[in-house]
């Protein structure tokens, strides 16, 4: 392999290296081969060392939850339209909310594709019974035929009741989906007899009103929901809590919009009880799963796919418990690493408290290390509400230069874990802050099991060419996942992973955003640009270990690195992929860990 050859090998494995390197040395591990032939007796070699243990990389396989859909006491689309299409009813509710309807804005087809990565989704069309329950984690029924409007409805029957009385006290999830009522919503009317001795059964009940087609505003610090601005909750009802509900806990409240007649319809919505070991969700509104998962200002589908996990069997995942005066000490350990040809006139960059790592006397690669103490303090707040939280830094410094003065990072957690309304005072603790997420594991449902996903809208620190200003944060869809359960530092414990790869366009990253302000803002604009639209892609991996009984994070490592092809419009374009790699690729990496002080 020739020397250009391996350079650019080197500079595709994201090793940038110089000019001129050190020699390629082959690999020599041919040379304790033995070669034998029929002539030749060959003696043994030292015996081999055992190997260790694989370290598993991916997450055990998460046992999919089981889901059934009650088709059996509301029937399928039924209305035809033309020779060729079969849909749900336009007048009245017969058939609506069904599936394989793509044509009826009331379809449950929204929900199935929401949900059909997670969940196996199965439809009854069958009385239940003890063979089919026992087979299934949860069961959802949306809305039973009415016999007013459907003489042919099959009604839940009082043996019925009292299976999925059994199914929830034993271990099993139940969710019952209604919607608003009143005379005017006559023609949509549900059978309400013995739906209503299912759900009284539960310690709840509904309201015969109506909310009218209505946004309710989440926002950053809700109990159960997340990462949604706002919900639309489609014309529902509001619930009822009975006295004898056991452990009742009011998901969600819903009010009728301004604008409407009765502004005073307000109430529980979604309302979640736990009578023996399993969980029954009472849903005011079925229509917020169906046409409304499209309305452009809300966030529906987040919302559908964050209560369906509340389904999910009790796996005694507790959120993280943050008490008011809680303290937690971790120290802070920052690195990083550049990687920049030295054809690339990007070399001339000032690098500020930055070493150098020379791996060949030709090479050298710009590094930095900072080093902390954080001190977290969490701030008095009430079960339900989001806890305040300040971090303190001191002693942070780069290498083994003075510590700077104490600074302070400001944020709070919701009841989940999900870090939001972050301020900070101070240059270091600004240049942490894109980091501090990673204190607070955002732990969603108490039935979460090692494979598991679900989503967050987290931020990812980009690393730029002075490594010390503060950086670029840009917002992105994070799947994090429950790898394993495993043991740090003496200590049972969760790990969640995130991890991802993406252009940095799609991140709307700009050329500007990697440069030092003096080259961003010179007079007739920056010398460079990318020389691609995609400009270069950002890997991101963020982990925590979290204590399995206390939430805690014993580790949090947040890692990003950048590989970009920036174009210096000056200097003409090479004529090879070699060349124009030599002149334009910049490899950029950041590492910041927390370590739990004891």
């Amino acid at each position: 392999m020739t020397h250009r050859n391996w350079l650019y090998l080197a500079l595709c494995l994201g090793c940038t290296v110089s000019a001129g390197a050190a020699d390629w040395k082959p690999n020599r591990a041919h040379e304790n081969l033995v070669v034998a032939d029929s002539n030749q007796t060959v003696k043994a070699k030292k015996k081999p060392k055992k190997e260790a243990v694989p370290f598993l990389y991916s997450p055990q396989a998460a046992p999919t939850p089981t889901l059934l859909f009650d088709y059996y006491h509301r029937k399928g689309p039924s209305t035809k339209v033309g020779n060729y299409m079969v849909t749900g009813s336009w007048t009245t509710i017969n058939g609506r909310y069904g599936w394989d309807d793509f044509v009826h804005t009331n379809t449950f087809d929204p929900v199935f594709v929401a949900l059909e990565k997670e969940f196996a989704i199965s439809m009854a069309q069958e009385p239940y019974s003890e063979t089919l329950l026992a087979t299934k984690d949860a069961v959802v029924i949306v809305n039973p035929d009415n016999p007013k409007l459907d003489p042919t409805a099959n009604l839940i029957t009082d043996a019925e009741i009292a299976m999925l009385r059994r199914y929830v006290e034993k271990g099993g999830s139940l969710m019952v989906m209604i919607n608003s009522g009143g005379d005017d919503r006559a023609a949509e009317d549900f059978e309400g007899v013995q739906l209503r001795k299912l759900v009284r059964s539960f310690g709840l009940d509904w309201n015969s009103d109506d909310t009218h087609y209505s946004d309710v505003t989440i926002g950053e610090n809700h109990p159960y929901f997340y990462d949604v601005p706002i919900f639309h909750y489609g014309s529902g009802c509001t619930l009822k809590i009975l006295p004898e509900a056991k452990n009742p806990t009011v998901l969600m409240q819903v009010a009728s919009d301004a604008g409407y007649p009765d502004r005073n319809v307000k109430g529980p919505g979604i309302v979640m009880t736990r009578p023996g070991k399993g969980k029954f969700i009472l849903v005011g509104d079925n229509g917020s799963w169906t046409g409304n998962m499209s309305r452009p200002w809300a966030e529906n589908e987040r919302i559908l796919k964050q209560l369906f996990r509340y389904l999910k069997p009790d796996q005694g995942v507790k959120a993280p418990q943050l008490p008011a005066d809680k303290t937690f000490t971790y120290e802070v350990t920052v690195a990083e690493l550049q990687g920049i040809p030295v054809t690339n006139t990007l070399t001339k960059v000032e690098h500020p408290h930055f070493k150098m790592f020379s791996p060949r006397p030709a090479t050298n690669m710009p590094y930095l290390e900072a080093t902390a103490s954080l001190t977290l303090k969490v701030g008095k707040h009430s079960a339900e509400e989001a806890a305040p939280l300040t971090a303190e830094v001191t002693g942070f410094r780069w290498f083994e230069e003075g510590p700077q003065e104490k600074q302070q990072i400001n944020f709070v957690a919701s009841r989940q874990g999900k870090v939001s309304q972050i301020e900070a005072k101070g240059h270091a603790a600004q240049w942490l802050a894109p980091d501090i997420p990673v204190l607070v594991p955002l732990l969603p449902v108490d039935g979460i099991r090692p494979g598991d996903h679900w989503e967050s809208l987290e931020s990812v620190r980009i690393p730029m060419l002075n490594g010390t200003d503060l950086p670029p944060v840009k917002p992105t869809t994070m799947s994090m996942t429950y790898i394993n359960d495993t043991e740090l530092a003496g200590r049972a414990c969760r790990l969640i992973r995130a991890t991802g790869e993406v252009w940095l366009s799609d991140l709307g990253v700009r050329v500007e955003d990697l440069l030092p302000d003096e080259e961003a803002r010179q007079v007739g604009g920056s010398r460079y640009r990318f020389f691609n639209e995609h400009g270069g892609k950002i890997l991101y991996k963020r982990e925590q270990w979290v204590d399995r009984e206390t939430g805690t994070v014993i580790k949090g490592r947040v890692q990003t690195r950048i590989v970009a092809w920036i174009q210096d419009k000056t200097v003409p374009v090479g004529s090879s992929n070699a060349v124009k790699d030599q002149q334009m690729i910049v490899s950029m990496a950041h590492s910041t860990t927390f370590n739990l002080k004891e």
